[in-house]
Order: C-alpha cells, then structure tokens, then sequence
C-alpha cells in the first residue's frame, strides 16, 4: 500500500473513531463512513477486509490510544495524584462540553452495545480500558503507593469518570463530572 493508501486508512480509522463516539456501533456503518471520507465502499473493504469489525476494532484502539497520550501527558505535568485527577477531570469536561454533549467517552457507548454480541470489538474495547488502568496504576506505584492500591484507585476513577460522562451526557450538564472529580480528588487527599 502507498503513501495515499496508508494515509487513506488512516482518515477512515479516524472518522470511524468520531462515528463511534458520537452515535455508538449500530449508528456508524460503512456507508456513513463513505460519505464522511468521500470513499466507495469497495475501497473500505480493500483496506479492511474483515469489514466493520476490523474498522471498528481499529478505531476503538485508536481512540483508546489518543486518549492514553493524553493521560500521560497530563500524568507527567502534575506534581501530586490529586492534582493529575483533577486535570483529568477537567478536560474531559471540557471535551464533552465543547462538544455539545455530543462527545463521552470514546470506548463506552461501543463497549455497552457490542459486549458478548460482537468479540472482535469487545476485545478492542478491554484491551483500550486495560490500557489506561495500566496507566494509571504505573503512575499511582511511582508516586509511593502499593500497587493493590494503585490497582483499586484506578478502577475506582475510571468508574467514576465514565459514569460522570454517562449522566453528564445524559442530562447535559457538567454537574456530574465536577461531583466526581470531587470525589476522586478526596479519594487522594486520604491516602
């Protein structure tokens, strides 16, 4: 595959990753993705064979991945773990504000849909959550905690961040993004 291949893909993986997001699995299908990326549907099955599975897959690690960056960016930047998770709070916040509500998480809508029905895209799905509890956990060792407790803070955050952008979501308010970061920030304040 060329240049203009490669960068073809990647614009697909990329508009899936945006169709997911906003409209979940059942919304986003290759005919959509094709008018979004001005691409037949022959030339999205040569780039991925096996079909919206493979593209969704993709787009999920993608999206999974994007986010991770920014998690570590963040993670490196902030002097306490309390800190860390009010940025993250923060800017998820602001993503889904900025966004019109539009925008949660980039996994979760996916992830709820797809669980048990569809493997290929599930695995994806646990394999970017995976990801950022890892992340998490690393940062949370190197700041002095046991790494039980690392384990258990990270899962608690990420709870608590994709409920809050559930019910943010839901009702359209940031209110439950800023009772969690609360929440989250206190979970440090004690430990």
């Amino acid at each position: 595959m060329g240049k203009k291949g490669g960068t073809t893909k990647q614009r697909m993986i990329e508009v899936m990753a945006e169709l997911l997001e906003t409209g979940g699995y059942g919304a986003s299908g290759l005919s959509e993705l094709g008018k979004e990326t001005n691409t037949p549907k022959g030339s999205l099955y040569f780039h991925f064979p096996g079909g919206k599975e493979e593209l969704t897959s993709l787009a999920l690690l993608h999206s999974g991945q994007q986010l991770n960056l920014f998690f570590l960016s963040v993670l490196k930047d902030t002097d306490s773990p309390a800190e860390a998770i009010k940025q993250v709070f923060y800017a998820l916040e602001e993503r889904i504000v900025s966004s019109d509500y539009k925008k949660g998480c980039p996994i979760a809508t996916t992830a709820m849909e797809t669980s048990g029905s569809v493997p290929r895209v599930s695995e994806a799905c646990t394999e970017v959550y995976s990801l950022w509890l890892k992340t998490f956990e690393s940062y949370l060792v190197t700041k002095g905690y046991p790494l039980r407790t690392s384990k258990n803070l990270s899962l608690t955050l990420l709870s608590l961040w994709e409920g809050a952008l559930l019910l943010s979501k839901l009702t359209k308010s940031p209110e439950p993004l800023r009772v969690a970061a609360k929440t989250a920030e206190s979970l440090f304040k004690h430990n």
